[in-house]
C-alpha cells in the first residue's frame, strides 16, 4: 500500500511541472486546430469547418512566435464558400502564478495573428485574429487546446466573427535538439 501511495504522490508531483518545462526558450510547438464553430458576431450563423496547422518557436520563456495556415469550408444558404489565410502569430502563456487555474497540467494563453486571407471569388485581404486559449497537457509534450478567436478579413469580400477552435499541439523541448547534436 505504501508503494502505491508513494507512486501516486510522485506522479502527481511530476505532473505539476509538466506545462512549464515545454514553454522554455528554444522549444518549438507543432500542431493545429480542426473545427470552427462560428458564433455569428457580424456574420450570419453558418456551418464552418477549418483546418489550421501551425508551427511556432519560443523566443523566450512563455512567448512563442510562428506561422499558421487556415483552410476553411463554409456551408451557407445559396452557395458554399471556401476560404484561406496565411498568418504570422504570437502567443503569450500566462505563468502559474500570473493566472490561477484549477487544472495544474494546463496553461492559459493569448494569441494574436496577422496576415493575408480571402475566399473563393474575392480579392485577397488583410487578416487579423486574436483571443484567449487554454492548453491542457495530456502528457509531457502533448496538449489539447481550446481557442476563442476574433477573426477579421478586410478588403473585398470582408468578413468578421468569433470562432471556437479545438486542436492538439506537440511541444518539443529545447533539450531535444541538444541531444541530436
Amino acid at each position: 500500500m505504501k508503494k502505491i501511495l508513494f507512486s501516486t504522490v510522485l506522479i502527481f508531483a511530476c505532473s505539476i511541472g509538466i506545462a512549464s518545462a515545454q514553454l522554455q526558450k528554444g522549444s518549438t510547438l507543432v500542431g493545429g486546430g480542426i473545427g470552427d464553430l462560428k458564433l455569428g458576431l457580424g456574420d450570419d450563423n453558418v456551418f464552418n469547418i477549418t483546418l489550421t496547422p501551425r508551427v511556432g518557436y519560443f523566443i523566450q520563456d512563455n512567448v512563442a512566435i510562428g506561422g499558421k495556415v487556415g483552410l476553411s469550408y463554409t456551408a451557407q444558404p445559396g452557395d458554399d464558400a471556401y476560404g484561406y489565410n496565411v498568418n504570422a502569430f504570437g502567443r503569450y502563456y500566462f505563468g502559474e502564478r500570473e493566472f490561477d487555474t484549477l487544472l495544474r497540467q494546463g496553461r492559459w494563453f493569448l494569441e494574436a495573428g496577422a496576415g493575408i486571407g480571402g475566399a473563393r471569388g474575392a480579392d485577397v485581404g488583410f487578416n487579423v485574429n486574436f483571443g484567449p486559449g487554454y492548453s491542457y497537457f495530456l502528457s509531457e509534450n502533448v496538449a489539447v487546446e481550446g481557442l476563442l478567436l476574433y477573426n477579421g478579413t478586410f478588403g473585398s469580400g470582408s468578413s468578421n466573427g468569433l470562432s471556437l477552435n479545438v486542436g492538439f499541439q506537440i511541444y518539443f523541448p529545447s533539450s531535444l535538439y541538444k541531444n541530436l547534436k
